[in-house]
């Protein structure tokens, strides 16, 4: 047994009893242990070995995921037959096989290519066979005989029918009518779904929208449940942090409606979400006020959470700190803490829970604390179907009830079972997870006291865990003068969304005239226009500049570089610094202007407005490195003097801002001359610009035609250098102008997006 952290004559009685709970949970745990491994069959028992070999084999792990992965989504035999002879070649063959699977996947590897209709239906059979009974077959007799089975076991089935990427409304109508169709058997009393598998293309952004869509699909099947006898329950399941807000606003915004205030209803709330804290304080009070108006009770199935690789990814790709817990230790701290908190006494009328769990000192714990209930039936056990059964049955018989998560696809479903099997496969063979300890467990020996004391240790800190959410800006300062990529916008906050509402509610009308001109106090310029979001639109029509006015703008830009390439490394630096700083306050505005004339979504402009912050930052922090690094090489750098940035109307912020400011960090002038589409977008640009510090000579913003006064200036003697980004024939246009001109063009072309037979079609799809 663990020494506790303080002497025992030190602890109050309240720390002295829930230690005395932790050990009870501890010998209970290791009961259940072993009545598993003495229940177990001689089939269970071996294929426990042998996933355990594999499991704790670095190799058998990867070629368990590729095979599973990449061969069995490739529906023609041939590729499946040259990839599983590719995957083996890469992988090898793990020493954790046996001779005979070892010997199959030799022999099937070499001669597959050759008879590929005769052996990968084997191999497919095969691996499908370590898996069997985790994906349940959604067709009879075998699933009515399945349901039949567990029911005489004293078993119920929670009943998800798998297929979670919805990107058509098409689809997701199909996808409710099967839910609805399984819901409808008799044979059926509990189901699992999520919003985002019924509704199509959900957008925290759109969030009253989504929750509207969401909840019509919600009252059909509670519907459904409600005029069944007796009544059938429905849980609302979820798989992204993105999620848990829609879900929780559609959930509470059906079942407090008067058709259904009064009716049973379940959700799942993830443990490794700190954010799950406060949504449990939210269901649990709004719980305990619905249930003294109507009687209605809710269910929370705590689980512990399965999409860390996606939810880091995602977090990655906008820059933003992963919703999740980062370490086990906490996600196992985390679960304990919310069974605690759910369970308080004034909620025991009014909130069940379900603990959905294979750690089996986790399910020892909660039968602990079950036994101090006045309402026994206030805690259910919950498992997944077929990962492991002989710890189901020993549950089962301890707990006196087993809920199982039976996951059920059509035959011809076959992306569905693999994404299931995979999450599972990669959830469950990480080094922390009790599952794949579960493997090679056994009672007394070091492993089990390791798991014991991780036990102990995350009960122990439950209480002073963290739980405020992760999100938001990166903790690092992102303007001391180093590159740190700027996070998108992050709509899964309400205060986000909101300040988003409120500047579009704003948004610039549109103009009756062209924008152009060195900004306010330049020649012939009208000062008076100032548009809602705050953008001084005052300008001439372009028709009112001519090459004499180009050659005044030439004159201040020569003037304006000569002093500028006298600057110091840091005076450019920290211009730049609040370049970045002033773009990132104006972001919501820019987003409007964006969308009012350019028709970006906020989904396409916010990612561009980060992009734009980033090169104002990385010029800032690596344009002296560069010169420094090219000084040391021998090599004499000076700024070209003026250099003309001709923007595009598609990518109509960042693409020039990072034109001009890679031009300001390197000691030049800059005129900027946009898109005729987009000239208000670039006029925010400036403004902005101008705002931060950047001083108006310096920077200056020309909307003229094409014609003989855009000639002019693109083939001024005082451009040192033109930066074009657009069309081809626009470059070409520019060289046959000025056959010498300097010109850095990245001009138009079209992206190939190559997709593999063994792609996750969805996944090519969106992307």
């Amino acid at each position: 047994m663990s020494t506790l952290s303080s002497p025992a004559h030190e602890l109050d009685p309240e720390s002295v009893m829930r230690n005395v709970l932790i050990e009870r949970a501890v010998s209970l745990a290791e009961r259940l242990l072993s009545e598993s491994v003495t229940n177990a069959t001689r089939f269970e028992t071996a294929q426990l070995r042998r996933l355990g070999k594999l499991i704790e084999d670095e190799r058998g792990r990867e070629l368990v995921q590729m095979l599973t992965d990449d061969v069995l989504r490739i529906h023609s035999s041939a590729r499946a037959a040259r990839r599983f002879r590719d995957v083996v070649a890469t992988v090898g063959i793990p020493s954790s096989l046996g001779r005979l699977d070892a010997l199959m996947l030799r022999v099937g590897a070499r001669f597959a290519p050759i008879a590929p209709r005769l052996l990968m239906p084997l191999v497919s059979r095969r691996i499908r066979n370590e898996t069997r009974g985790v994906v349940l077959s959604s067709q009879d007799p075998a699933f009515a005989e399945h349901v039949r089975l567990r029911s005489e076991q004293g078993v119920r089935l929670n009943v998800n029918v798998l297929g979670e990427a919805i990107l058509s409304d098409a689809e997701a109508a199909a996808r409710l009518a099967a839910v609805r169709s399984r819901l409808a058997r008799p044979d059926v009393d509990y189901i699992s779904v999520k919003i985002t598998a019924v509704c199509a293309n959900l957008d925290p952004l759109a969030f009253d929208d989504g929750v509207a869509r969401a909840s019509s699909c919600l009252r059909d099947l509670y519907r459904d449940a409600l005029v069944a006898s007796p009544s059938k329950f429905v849980n609302l399941d979820m798989e992204e942090f993105k999620d848990l807000a829609l879900t929780v606003a559609s959930f509470t915004t059906v079942l407090d409606e008067p058709e259904f205030e009064a009716m049973d209803a379940g959700i799942v709330l993830q443990a490794y979400l700190p954010d799950s804290h406060a949504a449990l304080e939210l269901l649990g009070a709004w719980a305990a006020a619905r249930h003294a108006r109507a009687g209605g009770r809710i269910k929370i199935r705590l689980v512990k959470g399965a999409n860390l690789a996606m939810e880091l990814v995602d977090a990655e790709i906008h820059g933003w700190r992963q919703a999740p817990y980062v370490t086990k230790a906490d996600v196992d701290a985390s679960y304990k803490r919310m069974l605690e908190s759910a369970l308080r006494p004034e909620w025991s009328d009014c909130v069940r829970v379900g603990v959905a769990s294979h750690n089996l000192f986790d399910i020892a714990w909660a039968l602990v604390l079950r036994e101090g209930l006045t309402n026994p039936t206030q805690i259910d056990l919950e498992m997944l179907e077929g990962m492991a059964p002989a710890q189901a049955r020993a549950v089962n018989a301890a707990a006196h009830g087993l809920l199982l998560y039976a996951p059920v696809v059509a035959p011809d479903d076959v992306d569905s079972s693999i994404a299931y099997l995979s999450r599972r496969l990669d959830e469950n063979t990480s080094p922390d997870n009790f599952l794949r300890a579960l493997f090679t467990l056994r009672p007394g020996t070091r492993e089990f006291a390791d798991q014991a004391e991780r036990f102990r240790t995350s009960v122990s800190r439950a209480r002073e865990l963290p739980t405020s959410s992760h999100r938001g800006a990166s903790a690092e300062a992102r303007f001391s003068g180093r590159f740190v990529n700027e996070p998108d916008s992050d709509f899964t906050v309400a205060a986000v969304r909101g300040a988003l509402v409120t500047t579009a509610d704003q948004q610039p009308v549109p103009l009756t005239t062209t924008i152009t001109g060195r900004g306010p106090g330049g020649p012939g310029i009208d000062t008076a226009g100032i548009d809602k979001a705050g953008i001084d639109t005052a300008g001439i029509d372009p028709a009112g500049i001519d090459t004499a006015g180009i050659d005044t703008v030439m004159a201040t830009a020569q003037g304006a570089a000569a002093r500028w390439a006298e600057a110091s490394a840091g005076d450019r630096r920290r211009l730049l610094d609040a370049v970045a700083q002033n773009m990132a306050r104006h972001r919501n505005a820019t987003l409007a202007v964006m969308a009012d004339e350019a028709g970006k979504t906020v989904r396409e402009g916010d990612p561009e407005i980060s992009e734009a912050i980033d090169f104002a930052r990385y010029y800032a922090s690596t344009g002296r490195e560069v010169v420094d690094l090219l000084t040391e090489y021998g090599l004499s750098v000076r700024p070209v003097g003026v250099v003309l940035v001709v923007a595009p109307w598609n990518f109509p912020y960042a693409i020039p801002a990072g034109g001009v400011c890679a031009a300001l960090a390197a000691g030049n002038a800059v005129i900027l001359k946009p898109a005729p589409e987009t000239r208000r977008t670039a006029w925010a640009l400036v403004n902005q610009l101008w705002e931060a510090g950047v001083h108006r000579d310096l920077l200056q913003f020309v909307a003229c035609e094409d014609n003989e006064v855009g000639r002019h200036l693109v083939t001024h003697p005082a451009i040192g250098t033109v930066v074009l980004t657009g069309s081809f024939d626009t470059a070409a246009m520019f060289t046959r102008w000025k056959p010498d001109v300097r010109l850095l063009a990245e001009t138009s072309g079209k992206n190939a997006l190559v997709i593999t037979a063994a792609a996750d079609i969805d996944g090519a799809i969106r992307d």
